[in-house]
């Protein structure tokens, strides 16, 4: 099933990305939310009381040595509530950390506004804030909710009033298995109930890729150097792009010139360029076709 969504861009970044048939895509450590893939835990007193006390002799030891306690007197002090406050502070802060850290090593995302469900309001909002005050363009996609070969899903975001909870009661078998993954890959596509406007949905996709799926529509990752930063750009599909909108305040002659390129372009000759200009009496876009 194929999924209508697009992406406002300024008009530069998406010239050169349609020129050059890739797209960048983030980890989520590169996004502006600072709940990003924010896990919570619960019960992790208890975790790690349990812990603590399964691997006292092994902690204690640990921690004679860590300190270089070399008398009966000091040794005494590492009892398993000593040794539990100990851990506490610092398992604790480790922990908060972790989920975004481990889904930035694991996916790429590339972020789309899904067009079901998108309110007039909210498509303002959009120009102003990723398309350069509307100078940018608008690229409207039909994508494959999971192609063939399953390289990358696409994920309607979830948002919600509370963080999705991490039970630390699980955690040696989460560690290990498939619902830690599940977990990670929960928190991937979770937001906040601030950000329900956005009507957002990602395009996931692996960091890793197998070398025989690299021939597939949005599988291929090319990895760019600038100023010292790796940057990843994921394929283009000219096929999935339905059409291409333009701000209200776009210069007539880049427009002419991005459509003149993108005809020359194989591929290419099914999209249909539009234009948004201002609603008459409204404060909405109004939508005229222009090639």
């Amino acid at each position: 099933m194929n999924m209508r969504c697009c992406r406002y861009m300024k008009f530069g970044y998406a010239n050169a990305s349609l020129r050059d048939n890739f797209f960048r895509v983030s980890g989520p450590l590169d996004f502006n939310d600072p709940f990003e893939c924010r896990g919570c835990y619960i019960h992790f007193d208890e975790a790690l009381r349990k812990y603590v006390h399964q691997n006292f002799e092994r902690l204690r030891f640990e921690s004679i040595r860590r300190t270089n306690s070399t008398t009966p007197e000091l040794q005494a002090r590492f009892t398993e509530e000593f040794l539990f406050k100990t851990y506490f502070d610092s398992a604790s802060r480790s922990l908060d950390s972790s989920w975004i850290n481990a889904v930035n090593e694991t996916v790429l995302m590339l972020c789309f506004v899904k067009e079901r469900g998108l309110k007039p309001t909210s498509d303002v909002l959009f120009w102003s804030h990723y398309a350069d005050s509307g100078k940018g363009v608008r690229i409207v996609f039909d994508l494959p909710e999971r192609p063939r070969g399953g390289v990358y899903y696409m994920k309607e975001v979830e948002y919600c009033e509370k963080v999705p909870a991490f039970d630390c009661r699980k955690m040696d078998a989460w560690l290990q298995g498939k619902e830690f993954q599940d977990y990670l890959e929960r928190i991937s596509h979770v937001k906040g109930k601030a950000w329900e406007y956005e009507n957002e949905i990602r395009m996931i996709i692996p960091r890793r890729i197998p070398e025989q799926m690299k021939r597939v529509p949005f599988a291929h990752l090319c990895p760019r150097e600038k100023d010292g930063v790796t940057h990843y750009f994921v394929r283009i599909n000219y096929d999935a792009i339905r059409r291409i909108d333009f701000g209200p305040h776009v210069d007539l002659k880049q427009a002419v010139r991005l459509i003149e390129d993108l005809k020359h372009e194989k591929g290419t000759g099914h999209i249909a360029f539009w234009q948004a200009t201002l609603g008459s009496g409204s404060y909405t876009y109004i939508y005229q076709k222009v090639a």
